[in-house]
């Protein structure tokens, strides 16, 4: 699986905010779930209008990116896998393929995406934090980050009318063979290889952090039931990782058991380029639903 990430969070938000003279200043300092409550809370409007902002800013940037020819998301969706996982809210992705596309509504879900996907040609796009066509799914705040972990850890851990002893759990069932796995997306972190293209692991990522985290403390416990791997495509350039927050991340990640794969190229379309190079050859190498 490869989870992607291409326009980050606090353009969103900084243009939502650019209006807003009273959060120019502050908001530049504050981490993304921050910096949407103090946006939502300094311009007096419900969580759903300032989300509903974000997707018509989401939707114009994603607009900007499908005018570009040959561009990687299109080189994205041309690679022999079948699922990709985004965090982006937008469509890009899938109109990079089909300018005609329409989204589907494909889940009963209206505030959560755990099931929240789109499928064009051979591809299937699941919008993990949600889209812009459903503005209620997107996820921004603490308060819908706290119900997805509440959802995740529930499912995942505590989860007892479909383990086989008092003692285990949901997902090591599902790791022994023991059980069938949810068709959430959450559940792939533990069962198959994920790549990880473009995403900036923001503190703010909660949901992702959790599961990163919680996955390292199961396979510390019991070191020969979690299997797969994950792995960072780097594509940051070098004078950036120098940086001492860039590098502070990338200590956790290796603490965590996320392997760093290294990019060649200087630029992040370079780097873009050379990790679309490896996923191809990946792909080959391993199952293409597994990728």
């Amino acid at each position: 699986f490869i989870i992607f990430q291409a326009i980050p969070h606090p353009f969103f938000l900084c243009g939502v905010a650019l209006s807003l003279e009273k959060t120019k200043q502050l908001s530049d300092h504050l981490g993304m779930t921050l910096r949407f409550e103090y946006i939502d809370v300094v311009s007096q409007k419900s969580s759903i209008d300032t989300k509903r902002e974000v997707a018509n800013v989401t939707h114009e940037k994603a607009r900007q990116i499908i005018q570009k020819k040959h561009s990687i998301h299109e080189r994205l969706m041309r690679l022999p896998v079948q699922t990709i996982l985004t965090t982006n809210y937008d469509y890009s992705l899938e109109l990079s393929v089909n300018a005609s596309f329409q989204p589907s509504n494909s889940t009963k879900e209206q505030l959560y995406s755990f099931y929240r996907k789109q499928c064009v040609a051979d591809k299937t796009v699941y919008h993990i934090h949600g889209e812009c066509r459903y503005p209620k799914s997107i996820c921004l705040g603490f308060e819908h980050y706290a119900g997805m972990l509440e959802k995740m850890r529930s499912s995942l851990v505590l989860n007892t009318k479909k383990v086989s002893s008092k003692n285990r759990f949901h997902i090591y069932d599902v790791l022994q063979g023991l059980s069938s796995p949810d068709d959430a997306w959450y559940y792939e972190f533990f069962r198959n290889n994920i790549y990880f293209l473009g995403f900036g692991f923001d503190q703010s990522e909660e949901d992702i952090w959790w599961l990163i985290t919680y996955r390292k403390r199961l396979k510390d416990m019991y070191p020969d039931l979690v299997k797969n791997k994950l792995v960072l495509l780097e594509t940051t350039p070098q004078n950036k990782l120098k940086e001492p927050k860039e590098a502070a991340i990338r200590k956790v990640l290796a603490a965590m058991n996320v392997e760093i794969e290294e990019q060649t190229g200087r630029t992040y379309r370079e780097k873009y380029m050379s990790a679309l190079a490896y996923l191809g050859s990946i792909a080959k190498q391993e199952d293409a639903t597994h990728v």
